[in-house]
This record gives structure tokens, C-alpha cells and sequence, in this order.
């Protein structure tokens, strides 16, 4: 499952800066109905002179989350229980710890 992130932020002036964790529009590749719409949305914000800057790096909380799951990251540092919270942020299921239900997810 694809999931976008977009921060539109306020840079003074009446500008508009907008930061996303998509990747770059590419001709020919193919994309999901989300990360479509994201297309569409951003491509908007850059036709009505706002600032899209692209990738991870560029959402620092998202950043985060995947680094929490990462093995080079804090991957090893964080509890099971902050893991799975990284993998809901992200969409994807739970795999070391109960759902919020109490129900084990495996």
C-alpha cells in the first residue's frame, strides 16, 4: 500500500512551501490511484508557484518513522511496541506486538 505525505507550510510573503516524501514524477512509471493524486496535488502546488521539494529527507517525521524500523537506524535501539507504532504510521501491519483491538495481528 502507497502512502504520500505532504506538508504544506507557510513561508512568508504569501509563498508557499510544500515538502513531500514522494519521489520525483517520472514519465512511463507506472503509480498507484494515491500516489496519482499526490502527482496531481503537487503538480498544482508548483503550477500556483509554490516550492515542492521531493523525498524523504524533505519530511522529517516520516523520515523518522522509517528509521525506527530500520535495523541501520534505531531499528534495534526502540521496544517491539514503538516499532509496531512505526509500522501503523506507515499503513503496513503490525508483526511483534498486539493490535490496539488486543488481538494478535499474525
Amino acid at each position: 500500500m502507497a502512502s504520500i505525505t505532504i506538508t504544506l507550510t507557510d513561508a512568508g510573503g504569501g509563498r508557499i512551501s510544500v515538502h513531500t516524501d514522494a519521489h520525483p514524477p517520472q514519465i512511463g512509471a507506472g503509480v498507484t490511484q494515491a500516489q496519482g493524486l499526490a502527482m496531481e496535488l503537487l503538480g498544482t502546488s508548483f503550477k500556483r508557484g509554490a516550492s515542492v521539494l521531493y523525498g524523504a529527507p524533505h519530511t522529517p517525521a516520516m523520515a523518522l518513522v522509517r528509521e525506527l524500523l530500520s535495523p541501520e537506524g534505531y531499528g534495534f535501539a526502540v521496544p517491539p511496541e514503538v516499532r509496531d507504532r512505526a509500522r501503523d504510521v506507515l499503513g503496513i501491519p503490525r508483526v511483534e506486538t498486539m493490535t490496539h483491538r488486543g488481538t494478535a495481528t499474525s
